[in-house]
């Protein structure tokens, strides 16, 4: 790639989303609670950022209209981990398991941010001048935008009911049947399985003063 105004601000544009998606990365793997290991973001950023310093201006282009796609659900994600979890979780969860619960929350802000740097670095005026110079039209990021924000709403009213559905509160009086009244309970994930055998697979988080715990519970579903 020829170095140019453009090429300079592209090559260092992705090395900082690469760069930050690896730290992303570093963080899950040492913190994350066993079963909990996702690498979706920082997968997402160093795939990004690959294509920023490496694509040209036309990968720059798939990227910015992916960084505005992302940028709603993203931050509702962010938004949703605090709304729908009951507020005595989120303590437990900073004081039972504080690396883990600061590490999910710094990747997640460290997320939001680099779509924002995204969003501002490849909407740069030295970027526009090399797409114009090449002939390529003005993309209007109003459609990725208000689709993101269409895909996030809907996800997050799916999770929210999920989280307050008849099965949900099923999977509460399994735990609370299980390990006794000396908890408070929160159905955290719902997955429902089909086939011949159909079943309902829930993990319920518990707390107290003086632990965390997360156990699975399942039934048939009629």
């Amino acid at each position: 790639m020829q170095k140019t105004p453009e090429t300079a601000v592209l090559r260092s544009t992705g090395a900082v989303v690469a760069v930050a998606g690896v730290a992303q990365a570093l963080l899950l793997m040492a913190h994350a609670p066993a079963g909990a290991f996702h690498l979706q973001f920082a997968n997402a950023n160093i795939l990004f950022g690959l294509l920023i310093a490496c694509g040209g201006l036309r990968a720059m282009s798939a990227v910015r209209w992916l960084a505005w796609f992302c940028l709603m659900p993203t931050a509702l994600l962010l938004l949703a981990g605090v709304v729908l979890q009951p507020l005595g979780l989120l303590v437990a969860q900073a004081r039972f398991t504080p690396a883990a619960f600061m590490s999910e929350l710094a990747v997640q802000l460290l997320s939001l941010v680099l779509l924002l740097f995204m969003l501002r670095q490849l909407g740069s005026a030295p970027l526009q001048a090399a797409r114009a110079a090449q002939g390529r039209k003005v993309r209007d990021m109003r459609l990725p935008l208000v689709l993101g924000g269409v895909l996030a709403v809907a996800v997050a009213g799916l999770q929210a009911g999920a989280m307050r559905s008849a099965d949900a509160q099923h999977a509460v009086r399994l735990a609370a049947a299980e390990m006794g009244p000396g908890y408070d309970y929160f159905a955290s994930h719902i997955q429902f399985q089909f086939g011949a055998d159909s079943r309902v697979l829930a993990r319920v988080q518990l707390w107290n003063d003086r632990e965390l715990r997360e156990i699975p519970v399942q039934w048939r579903k009629p």
